[in-house]
């Protein structure tokens, strides 16, 4: 445990401290836990499509400890199985991954002074459930270089989110001739994903950003290489934003809703 503090540069100073890492390490794993088995269901999915490509099981297992991008993975992979030239393929995987702009500047301020190693492994550890997660729960507090306490929130998030998406691809190597296209496991973990994101939109500009997105991403389908996702985010962020321009105050309020997250 001391080892993984350490490579996190967290770093209690008193017995205190140590209680409050740990309580906020276990924290973190708490918050994440109702997405863990959608993102699991996605990890099988992926490693499936990518065996069911062709692609050796070494390579499926290395690309996800170190690229760990879903959507950019799966849109490489279409590309590649119709040999598109190389640079398109990198120019495609980048732009699916625009998303991740977004959410490091929602970061930023937490950790923009930490050194390059520890913000690249922040980073690299930042996905869409943790990165929006960690956002929610500090959204009350003025956003600054990140405290003993958010690092082991996040830490604690994003480990589990790490290990829990290794383990499905890891099944999904294993039962990759086993389980069907046709079960629609991908559906049934969007679907979770998307209950999650619901509960926590708490203002207006949430609720419009995310049906406008959703219509963008349905209209632009005919785009290849994924860019619709590109659009949909743009568009949603555009309206959410318009939205809160206009009605700063809209807020929402949902049955059983705490102040510092989602129950």
């Amino acid at each position: 445990m001391q080892f993984i503090l350490n490579f996190f540069d967290i770093k209690p100073q008193s017995d205190a401290q140590r209680l409050q890492v740990a309580a906020t390490l276990k924290d973190g794993v708490k918050t994440i836990a109702p997405t863990l088995p959608a993102i699991a269901i996605w990890a099988v999915v992926t490693a499936v499509a990518m065996i069911a490509a062709g692609m050796p099981a070494p390579y499926v297992i290395l690309i996800n400890l170190v690229v760990y991008a879903a959507s950019a993975q799966l849109t490489v992979l279409g590309m590649l199985m119709v040999h598109s030239p190389l640079a398109v393929v990198w120019l495609a995987a980048a732009a699916v991954n625009l998303r991740f702009v977004i959410f490091s500047a929602a970061l930023k301020p937490y950790f923009c002074g930490f050194n390059l190693r520890q913000r690249l492994l922040y980073g690299f550890l930042s996905a869409d459930m943790n990165s929006m997660l960690f956002q929610f729960r500090y959204r009350n507090q003025a956003a600054a270089n990140a405290n003993i306490e958010q690092k082991s929130f996040f830490v604690g998030m994003s480990l589990v989110n790490y290990m829990v998406w290794q383990l499905g691809v890891w099944t999904g190597v294993v039962f990759a001739s086993a389980v069907p296209t046709s079960w629609g496991l991908e559906l049934a973990g969007t679907l979770t994903l998307l209950a999650l994101v619901i509960k926590a939109c708490e203002h207006l500009a949430m609720v419009v950003g995310g049906i406008v997105a959703a219509a963008a991403a349905i209209a632009f389908q005919f785009l290849e290489y994924r860019l619709w996702v590109v659009v949909a985010i743009v568009a949603g962020v555009l309206a959410a934003m318009l939205t809160e321009t206009v009605f700063p105050k809209a807020f929402l309020k949902w049955p059983n809703q705490s102040k510092n997250g989602v129950k």
